[in-house]
């Protein structure tokens, strides 16, 4: 009995022994958790300043993807980086959002939980050892007044000896069960902290490793990245293919300039306006003679639109000789004779047919006559003002 009342001893002291642990365990569960507290303000701050970095990150890898062709494939895998970034980005903030709510926030209620639990098991254990060993103690002081009585040799007090022993020894063997009953019951609950801890901690592992596994995509972006930059003298084929489509086109880099003709001179301006006029005097004569010429008009009104025609030849005819002596212009020689050829021609034509001239048609020839005079000294001027760097904008009237 003495061997199991060392025992018994031993597992008590192994039980006091694992609740003092747990309860000097508390300062550091509590510390633990105000420096996560503290790394996951940390962090937030961190995502604040990640954000920032990766949009002018962005920026910068948008003004190398938008330039004119010279860096866009080193734009193109900055972007790349920058999406790789931005990912880890949001793998760390989800870390940090899971580090607060997923393990500090319960750890804290857990350590509440767990100061309750080893009190009660301190006192379920006190309670248990005190009645056992009470008992012990009532068991044992009925065996030695046995034991006396059975010296002095008062009756046969053997059998009731034995059974007093007996009784005595299940109740070490019992107190000692339940000390390792107790002693089970504190190293599971110290365990079971642990394992709690454990089951708060993996799911924060396990998004950390997600995050740390986008890194290793940037590997690839990096090799990317050496191979374009190798030769910063030489530039990549599509730049090469830019300056082959520019070649022979007619976009400019520079801003396009319009520039403005030069201002006619006052000649010209006196010329426009007498071709203007000769322009409309010629359509009204041929509107005229065609409304006289009609195949369907009455023979008989032949000498009323003949009237009517001579007397507009006549206003066109005054007209015409005042813009012209306005102009003057010299006649270039060898064509001095061209209006009275032109004349001369028409009146053998109507002779050689052996028609006279009415006094409209000799009216209509000499307009015409004039018409091709003045035409004739306008091309010439053009050739003069093209020659000079003027230009002007004429109408050649048509009669058809």
């Amino acid at each position: 009995m003495e061997t199991v009342e060392k025992e018994c001893g031993a597992l008590g002291g192994l039980f006091q022994a694992i609740v003092n642990d747990m309860k000097s365990s508390y300062p550091v569960w509590e510390d633990f958790c105000a420096k996560a507290t503290k790394l996951h303000s940390q962090l937030r701050t961190t995502i604040l300043a990640a954000v920032a970095f990766l949009d002018a990150f962005q920026k910068v890898a948008d003004m190398a993807t938008n330039s004119r062709g010279a860096t866009r494939d080193v734009g193109s895998a900055l972007t790349r980086m920058c999406m790789r970034h931005r990912s880890i980005e949001a793998k760390l903030r989800h870390f940090t959002n899971a580090l607060m709510e997923g393990l500090v926030t319960p750890l804290q209620d857990r350590i509440e939980e767990w100061k309750k639990t080893a009190n009660q098991l301190d006192k379920d254990h006190a309670k248990e050892y005190k009645r056992s060993r009470q008992e012990i103690k009532r068991k044992s002081l009925d065996t030695m007044k046995l034991q006396k009585k059975a010296r002095k040799g008062r009756g046969n007090l053997r059998p009731q000896l034995d059974s007093a022993m007996q009784d005595v020894s299940d109740l070490y063997l019992l107190m000692e069960e339940t000390e390792k009953q107790a002693v089970r019951r504190a190293l599971l609950e110290e365990r079971g902290r642990y394992c709690t801890f454990i089951n708060m901690l993996q799911p924060v592992v396990n998004i950390e490793i997600a995050m740390l596994g986008e890194v290793t995509h940037l590997q690839a972006i990096v090799d990317d990245l050496t191979v374009l930059t190798e030769d910063p003298h030489k530039l990549p084929p599509a730049s090469e293919q830019v300056i082959r489509d520019l070649k022979g086109s007619d976009y400019s880099w520079m801003p396009t300039q319009h520039s403005k003709p030069p201002s006619p001179m006052p000649s010209d301006i006196t010329s426009q306006k007498s071709t203007s006029s000769a322009s409309s005097e010629a359509s009204e004569t041929c509107q005229s003679v065609s409304e006289c010429s009609s195949p369907t008009a009455d023979w008989a009104k032949s000498g009323s639109c003949e009237t009517s025609l001579a007397s507009t030849l006549q206003r066109r005819r005054e007209s015409v000789d005042k813009m012209k002596e306005l102009e003057a212009p010299p006649s270039p020689q060898g064509q001095p004779d061209d209006p009275h050829r032109a004349r001369v021609g028409l009146g053998s034509m109507a002779a050689k047919h052996g028609e006279p001239l009415s006094p409209a048609a000799s009216t209509l020839a000499m307009v015409l006559t004039r018409g091709l005079s003045m035409e004739q000294q306008k091309s010439s001027r053009d050739s003069l003002q093209y020659s000079s760097g003027y230009s002007t904008q004429t109408n050649t009237p048509s009669c058809s």
